[in-house]
C-alpha cells in the first residue's frame, strides 16, 4: 500500500473524518518555477527544435544544446547561469534528460562548439521541417552584437548599432520565411560590410536547402542587384529579388525620365523596364515626419552656425582693431591682427561637427572660413531634391507580374520589418544576445545558432499573447506587456510537500485566470502539466 495511503488512514483514525492529513505535518520543502519552462519545452517539441537536434547530434549534447535554448529565455543569461538554473531545477533536467549531476559548465560550451561544426546540417533539418510554410520568399538582414573583451577570434572594430564606442563585434545576417519565421543564421566578422554578405547567402539558400527558385528581399544597403551580377547565367537561374532603392537611384531614375514625380501618390504606381519593375508608393506619415526632421533639424543647425560665425565675427573685430592701434603706434607689438591657421580650422571643425551631428552635412558646404571671410553655403538644389523625395520610395524587383502582383512585391518589402523585429528580440530581454563573452569561433558560432532557436520559441508565443494583452489589456483596464504574461507563468510553481514520516507529494499551485487564459492559447491546461510531475 502506498505511504500517503497509510498516512492518511492513518490521520483519519486519529484525527477524524475531516482531517485527512494533520496540517502540523505538512510542509513545503520546496517550490520552483515550472509554468514557463514547460511551456517553453512544449513549444520546443511542437516547433520541432528538438527533433531537429536531437537527428543530427548524439543525445547528451542535444539535451544540454535545448537546456540553454530555454534557459537562455527564463534566465536571459550566461552559461554559467543557466548552469546554476539548471541546478536548481532537476525535474526540469529530468524532462529534458540532463544528468546535471555529471554535469560541468564546460559540458555547455562543448556542445556549442559541436553545434556550430553541424550547423549546415541542423539548419538543413530545420528548413525541412519548416519548408511547407514560407514557399520560396526569403528575407535577409544583419544586425551586429558587441563583445566585452578583444580576443574573440571573429571580433572586429566595424560599424557599431549597438552605439558602443571602443567594442569590438560580430555581424549577424539572419534568413527568414516572408513570415519572419528564422530558417538560417550566420555569423561573420564584425569589420564586414553587410552587402558583401549577400552573394554567399543566396549560394546556401539554393544548395543548402536543394531549392531552384529563390525570392530574396533585402533593404537597399544590400546592394542586392549589384551583387547578382557576381552570379554566372548558371548561378542566376531561378534567382529573383525584391529590394528598395536609395534616393540617389530614384533620382537617377528621375533624370533619365523612367520615373515621374507625379506617379507617386496614395495609389501604388508600377513602371517596367528592361527586365524590371519599379513600385512607386507614398507614406503620408513618413512624408510629414521626414519634412518636419529637414525643418526644424535646419533650423538648430543655422542658429548653431550663427553661434559660430558670430564667434569668428568678433574676434575678427578686435583683430581689425588691433591692426588699427599698431598703424597708429602702439606700443604692444603683441596683439593679435589674424587667426592663425589652427584656429581657422577650430572653426571649420565646429562647423563640421554640427552638419554631422544633425544630419545635415550634404546640404552645407564651407565655402571659406579665413581671416577675411566666413562662409558656409546652402546647396538649395539638393534640399529642394530631398525634400521631393520624403516619404516617396521604390521598390525593385525583377519577379514577373504573373508570379506577383505590385501590392504583394510593395508587402514582402515591408515584410523586412519582421527581421528587424527578430534583431530587437534578441537583443532585448526576451534572449539577450549581448554582449557575447566567448573567445572561441566555433561557441560564438553555436551561442548564435541557438539564439535563433529560442527566438523562434519567443516569436511563437509573441504571435498568440500579442493579440491576446489587447483583449484582456482592454478588457481588465490592465497595461500587461509580455514580459509580465512570462512572469505570470513563472508564478506556476511546482510545489514539493513533505506530508509527514518523510512522505513526500509534488503538486502545482493553483492556476489564477490570467494564468489558466494564457496556457489555453497554447491548447494547455493544468493536467497537462500535471503529467510531467
Amino acid at each position: 500500500m502506498p505511504e500517503e495511503l497509510v498516512l492518511t488512514i492513518e490521520n483519519v483514525l486519529k484525527h477524524g473524518k475531516g482531517a485527512l492529513v494533520s496540517a502540523k505535518s505538512i510542509a513545503a520543502k520546496s517550490a520552483i518555477d515550472f509554468g514557463l519552462a514547460y511551456l517553453l519545452m512544449h513549444l520546443m517539441d511542437k516547433l520541432r527544435i528538438s527533433q531537429t537536434i536531437e537527428k543530427v547530434l548524439p543525445l547528451q549534447q542535444a539535451a544540454l544544446l535545448k537546456a540553454t535554448i530555454i534557459g537562455k529565455i527564463i534566465t536571459r543569461g550566461s552559461k554559467l547561469g543557466i548552469y546554476n538554473w539548471l541546478g536548481r531545477n532537476k525535474n526540469i533536467c529530468s524532462q529534458l534528460g540532463v544528468d546535471i549531476g555529471n554535469t560541468k559548465v564546460d559540458h555547455l560550451y562543448s556542445a556549442l562548439g559541436q553545434a556550430s561544426q553541424v550547423q549546415q546540417t541542423i539548419e538543413r533539418k530545420w528548413f525541412l521541417y519548416h519548408k511547407t510554410k514560407h514557399k520560396e520568399v526569403y528575407l535577409y538582414d544583419i544586425t551586429s552584437t558587441y563583445f566585452e573583451g578583444t580576443q574573440n577570434e571573429l571580433a572586429a572594430f566595424g560599424y557599431n548599432r549597438d552605439k558602443k564606442k571602443g567594442k569590438m563585434q560580430i555581424n549577424i545576417g539572419l534568413i527568414t520565411d516572408s513570415e519572419g519565421f528564422p530558417l538560417k543564421i550566420e555569423v561573420f566578422e564584425g569589420n564586414i560590410s553587410d552587402y558583401t554578405t549577400v552573394l554567399e547567402q543566396i549560394k546556401s539558400i539554393k544548395e543548402e536547402f536543394n531549392t531552384s527558385q529563390v525570392i530574396f528581399v533585402g533593404d537597399r544597403g544590400m546592394k542586392i542587384r549589384y551583387n547578382l551580377e557576381g552570379l554566372d547565367e548558371a548561378g542566376k537561374q531561378g534567382v529573383h529579388y525584391i529590394t528598395g532603392l536609395t534616393n540617389q537611384e530614384i533620382r537617377n531614375l528621375l533624370d533619365n525620365d523612367i520615373i515621374q514625380l507625379k506617379l507617386f501618390s496614395n495609389e501604388l504606381a508600377e513602371v517596367e523596364y528592361e527586365g524590371e519593375r519599379y513600385v512607386l508608393s507614398v507614406n503620408a506619415a513618413l512624408q510629414e515626419q521626414e519634412l518636419t526632421y529637414l525643418k526644424t533639424m535646419r533650423g538648430i543647425a543655422e542658429d548653431e552656425i550663427a553661434e559660430v560665425k558670430a564667434s569668428w565675427e568678433k574676434r575678427h573685430r578686435q583683430n581689425t582693431e588691433n591692426i588699427q592701434k599698431l598703424n597708429q603706434g602702439h606700443k604692444n607689438k603683441k596683439l593679435v591682427t589674424g587667426f592663425s591657421e589652427k584656429k581657422l580650422d577650430r572653426y571649420k571643425l565646429r562647423v563640421e561637427r554640427i552638419l554631422l551631428k544633425r544630419g545635415l552635412k550634404q546640404y552645407y558646404e564651407i565655402t571659406e572660413i579665413s581671416n577675411q571671410v566666413f562662409v558656409v553655403d546652402f546647396k538649395a538644389e539638393k534640399y529642394r531634391q530631398t525634400k521631393q523625395l520624403a516619404g516617396k520610395y521604390v521598390v525593385c524587383t525583377n519577379v514577373e507580374k504573373e508570379q506577383m502582383e505590385k501590392t504583394e512585391v510593395r508587402q514582402q518589402y515591408k515584410n523586412l520589418q519582421h527581421v528587424e523585429h527578430a534583431f530587437r528580440d534578441f537583443k532585448s530581454d526576451n534572449i539577450q544576445i549581448r554582449p557575447v563573452y566567448h573567445r572561441n569561433e566555433a561557441q560564438t558560432r553555436g551561442h548564435v545558432l541557438l539564439s535563433m532557436f529560442s527566438y523562434a520559441i519567443v516569436k511563437e508565443m509573441e504571435d498568440k499573447i500579442f493579440p491576446f494583452l489587447v483583449s484582456w489589456n482592454k478588457k481588465t483596464k490592465s497595461k500587461l506587456s509580455f514580459s509580465d504574461i512570462l512572469e505570470e507563468l513563472k508564478d506556476i510553481k511546482l510545489v514539493k510537500l513533505n506530508l509527514g514520516r518523510n512522505v513526500e507529494s509534488i503538486k502545482i499551485t493553483e492556476l489564477n485566470q490570467l494564468q489558466e487564459q494564457v496556457l489555453k492559447l497554447f491548447n494547455m491546461k493544468k493536467t497537462d502539466l500535471e503529467k510531467h510531475l
